[in-house]
């Protein structure tokens, strides 16, 4: 190597790979937003009080069924008729099957619309199991239109006593408007549009014979 018509020694191989290092640093590209996650928040104070009647029986609520695309962690977005996408920086903070059930039970539980709510696989005895299947849980970012969130719930309540009967089967879609920019606002309108459709379910529910 030569510096200002000096002869000076090749630097050692150590020097030279840490100013390549260096060097690499410089011109790297900007790192990526960092994901979030979430969770959805139901309030089951909101939407008026409970409609007055005796609350049905005791309930198995089964572990919610979520249809795919629906059912991975991240939150998925429709960006066309046909065109769906998870969102790379919003995830779930949770399995959303869990994410789904616990929400769900915690809001039935609150709104007394059971006697008992109870897990699946609890020992006690139900005369009531509801069924959930969570069709669609997307995020409407199509263009030309306002953004919304959107859920298609089909809920089965069925009676336990022999012969299993059917007492309820009934599929429910709401969307809520998205206010506001940004993936907490869109799963905040997720969050609204389920508890809409479990407001559906209750009226539903309080309109079956006693």
């Amino acid at each position: 190597m030569v510096v200002a018509g000096l002869a000076v020694a090749p630097w050692p191989r150590l020097a030279q790979a840490a100013l390549l290092a260096l060097t690499a640093g410089c011109v790297s590209v900007a790192d990526p937003p960092p994901r979030h996650t979430f969770l959805v928040q139901l309030d089951p104070t909101t939407g008026g009080a409970r409609p007055e009647r005796k609350p049905a029986a005791i309930v198995y609520v089964a572990p919610v069924v979520v249809a795919a695309p629906f059912s991975g962690r991240g939150l998925v977005v429709q960006q066309s008729q046909l065109g769906f996408a998870a969102d790379p920086y919003a995830e779930f903070a949770a399995n959303p099957v869990s994410m789904w059930t616990d929400a769900e039970r915690n809001w039935l539980d609150a709104r007394r619309l059971f006697e008992r709510v109870l897990r699946y696989d609890s020992r006690a005895d139900a005369a009531l199991t509801l069924e959930t299947n969570l069709l669609e849980a997307v995020v409407d970012r199509r263009p030309g239109q306002p953004a919304a969130s959107r859920v298609t719930v089909r809920f089965l309540l069925i009676g336990n006593a022999e012969p299993y009967q059917v007492l309820l089967d009934r599929t429910f879609t709401r969307a809520e408007a998205v206010t506001g920019a940004g993936a907490e606002r869109e799963v905040a309108a997720l969050s609204l549009a389920f508890e809409d459709a479990l407001r559906d379910l209750e009226e539903a529910v309080t309109r079956m014979p006693n």
